[in-house]
């Protein structure tokens, strides 16, 4: 006479499904992987107008943005930090391959400094855009521009050169 399980599968019927599956599922990943293109950038473009109304709309204090970006430039970046103690940063990319960030935050000049600048020295100041800025250097040829108005703290960082930086410095406005 036979034994029947009714229902409960044996340890080798277990084990011959598993196999099964895995062939099944390695043949599909083997497929999309053979249909899927790679993007041939590494960085990603970032609609940051889009983010800037929204975040606009929320913030405690004015945010500072490029009406619109050169030739060739595109965001890379996007972030706001909504609240009293909120920030807002914009990277960029130029045509040349430089980063350029721009900070605004309500926290001290030193503190946001030691934040996305630690590197740099103070070099002096510039005027730019109207606004007096400390023009700040590092030894490996990042340059920053820091100013503090009514209470906020506006840094421009990055890796183009001064004349490039103190140029999309002066596109900032504030609508």
């Amino acid at each position: 006479m036979t034994k029947k399980n009714h229902g409960n599968p044996s340890l080798g019927d277990i084990i011959r499904t598993t196999v099964v599956m895995g062939a099944l599922i390695l043949a599909l990943a083997g497929i999309a992987r053979w249909f899927s293109i790679e993007p041939k950038e590494t960085e990603r473009s970032v609609d940051y107008e889009s983010a800037l109304v929204s975040a606009r709309r929320d913030a405690v204090f004015d945010l500072l943005a490029p009406r619109s970006l050169p030739e060739g430039w595109y965001a890379n970046s996007v972030r706001y930090e909504p609240g009293v103690k909120g920030r807002w940063h914009l990277g960029v990319i130029t045509d040349k391959d430089a980063y350029i960030g721009l900070e605004q935050t309500p926290v001290s000049v030193r503190r946001t400094v030691e934040e996305y600048a630690l590197t740099t020295e103070a070099k002096g100041n510039v005027t730019v855009g109207g606004f007096e800025w400390e023009l700040r250097q590092s030894p490996k040829g990042e340059t920053s521009l820091v100013r503090r108005t009514e209470g906020i703290t506006v840094l421009v960082t990055g890796t183009a050169t001064q004349g490039v930086m103190e140029k999309y410095a002066a596109s900032l406005k504030p609508d």
